[in-house]
């Protein structure tokens, strides 16, 4: 009899602390609604060795080189970012702005982005918290390998 008391004491104790957390704890989906600034871009990894000799993990991305990968992304224009709980994303650039729809795949780790025109980017969330988000997205693109965007909110 003791036991199964103690049983369900743990039961509703771990139940309790649960739903306790779940309440504390932000969600990556409210965590990243709001207004990011783009800080940085960088190289995580390069995919060969005269690569790795040119450039190492603080050599930033040019604006050349964004151009160029620009034309697959539309992020390479946008200064900043701003998340609304709607599911909707503004991407801000100095020229333009930029109406998309966003979501958070997997468990909380890929940012999938929708644009009008059907086209899909997918990002991994390397980071976020309250005022920092790190996006990484592999890129085959002239530039060969892991490229970093760092935004501070």
């Amino acid at each position: 009899m003791k036991v199964w008391a103690i049983s369900i004491g743990m039961a509703v104790g771990l139940i309790s602390g649960f739903a306790w957390m779940k309440h504390r704890v932000n969600s990556p989906e409210q965590l990243i609604v709001g207004t990011w600034r783009e800080k940085a871009w960088e190289y995580e990894k390069v995919n060969t060795p005269a690569d790795r000799r040119r450039l190492t993990m603080e050599d930033t991305v040019s604006q050349a080189v964004k151009d160029q990968l620009g034309k697959h992304l539309m992020i390479h224009s946008a200064e900043t970012w701003e998340f609304y709980p709607n599911g909707t994303l503004l991407l801000e650039g100095p020229h333009d702005v930029k109406n998309i729809r966003w979501k958070i795949k997997g468990r909380g780790h890929i940012l999938e982005l929708n644009h009008r025109n059907q086209t899909v980017e997918h990002y991994n969330i390397t980071e976020l918290t309250s005022d920092h988000l790190i996006l990484n997205f592999d890129s085959d693109i002239q530039v060969k390998g892991i490229a970093k965007l760092t935004f501070q909110k």
